[in-house]
């Protein structure tokens, strides 16, 4: 994004949608389009006011706008595409991309002119959370999330730390966790929310260790091999032996992912940049004493970290494709508006260096933090290889069960999806 003017993202936007093969629709037959995305306050405001642009510049197209609630969300997105209903437009996260919907054929790819001119402005591979093994591209990013970390620092000064020296190891956080719960202040915690949480969150921690959940190949259970026990081990030190969280009282709202570091009930916790922007929306007084920090490593000598997007895709059993990719498009290319906004990074080029992103907080350790991520893994049958994760960490954190048998157990599971 070269410091791309309203006019020429106009004119980026209408190249792309030529290239989706349909002329405009300022005229012409009736068109109703249905949009489904999972709850987020600020994205939510923006989505309805492109919508309302949309529909302007295009009088022929409706869209009708759901928000469904985080705790239902996957599953009924995935329940309703799969017996050949839902949303004409979807707004969905890559892993689930990856590890369903595009095995399961159950969206349309971009054509091969529309995915020439998308490759040419996102940065290198960050489009690959939207692309099968056939090489074609599913969808485009809304947000594309790097991971860090944040520190409370008022906390931090009442327990007489530093927070211009935050926590550099998990080590490092169990020494100031401590230190702050001694002060009578919140420590840190993991959320416990769904499935898909748990695992991205065990996802972290197996990057820094060198851990996977699958082979290589996908077709094999590695969870439970050394560095996977350390990296489920690791978690359960800090909530449990360190005494920096108590896992049983955490928050389980997923429409609110941050309450109890919004609460003062603890006072580091793992951060992505739409986060800072609920957190701002949400609760201002923990916005002002909020600074975010690079994500603490197990080696930071060799730094690692994850990334994450949600992507905007189309049903294939959608009847309006062409007219569904052409919204894509528009949403999409408001990159600008998506970080003034929303706090919404997308991953065009150059994103960095434009007028928005200099208004983006902690924009340092986010451009950090993009440089050292990865995606996650996926494998078929990956919502039961999730759900074979939480229940290993529940067992562990919740139930204290050692991490070599709980994770045992998931291989087990997991590798009885995978022959299926």
């Amino acid at each position: 994004m070269k410091k791309l003017s309203a006019v020429l993202a106009l004119c980026v936007v209408g190249v792309a949608m030529t290239a989706c093969g349909s002329g405009s629709s300022g005229s012409g037959d009736k068109v109703h389009l249905t949009f489904w995305t999972h709850t987020h306050p600020p994205m939510i405001a923006l989505n309805k006011k492109l919508i309302a642009e949309y529909e302007k510049a295009h009088p022929n197209v409706t869209i009708d706008y759901q928000q469904i609630p985080n705790t239902d969300f996957n599953t009924k997105m995935l329940t309703s595409l799969s017996n050949g209903s839902g949303p004409d437009v979807i707004n969905m996260d890559d892993v689930a991309l990856r590890g369903d919907y595009i095995p399961k054929r159950l969206l349309a790819p971009m054509d091969s002119a529309a995915q020439t001119a998308a490759e040419g402005r996102y940065l290198p591979n960050t489009l690959d959370g939207a692309k099968g093994p056939d090489g074609k591209v599913y969808g485009l990013p809304t947000e594309f999330n790097a991971t860090a970390f944040a520190i409370n620092k008022a906390a931090f000064k009442k327990a007489g730390l530093d927070p211009a020296d935050p926590p550099k190891t998990w080590d490092d956080v169990a020494a100031d966790g401590k230190k702050l719960i001694a002060a009578g202040q919140g420590g840190f915690n993991f959320l416990y929310l769904s499935a898909g949480q748990y695992t991205q969150q065990l996802q972290i921690l197996l990057n820094e260790t060198g851990g996977r959940i699958v082979s290589d190949d996908g077709k094999k259970a590695t969870i439970d091999q050394p560095l996977g026990v350390q990296a489920l081990e690791l978690w359960n030190t800090l909530v449990n032996k360190d005494k920096l969280g108590d896992p049983h009282t955490a928050s389980h709202d997923a429409t609110a992912p941050f309450a109890d570091f919004e609460a003062g009930k603890t006072s580091m916790t793992v951060m992505y940049p739409w986060g800072v922007g609920q957190i701002a929306q949400d609760n201002p007084k923990t916005y002002k004493n909020m600074e975010v920090v690079p994500l603490p490593q197990v080696d930071p000598s060799k730094p690692n970290g994850r990334w994450y997007g949600y992507y905007m895709a189309v049903n294939k059993a959608s009847k309006h494709q062409a007219e569904a990719w052409k919204f894509i498009d528009y949403v999409t290319s408001q990159n600008q508006r998506w970080l003034t906004d929303v706090n919404f990074i997308q991953p065009v080029k150059d994103w960095s260096s434009s007028p928005a992103a200099a208004k983006v907080p902690f924009l340092k350790v986010w451009e950090q933090a993009y440089q050292q991520g990865r995606f996650d893994e996926v494998a078929p049958h990956w919502a039961e290889v999730q759900d074979a994760i939480k229940t290993a960490i529940e067992s562990t954190v919740l139930d204290g069960k050692p991490a070599g048998s709980t994770l045992k157990q998931a291989a087990d599971t997991i590798n009885q999806s995978l022959s299926e």
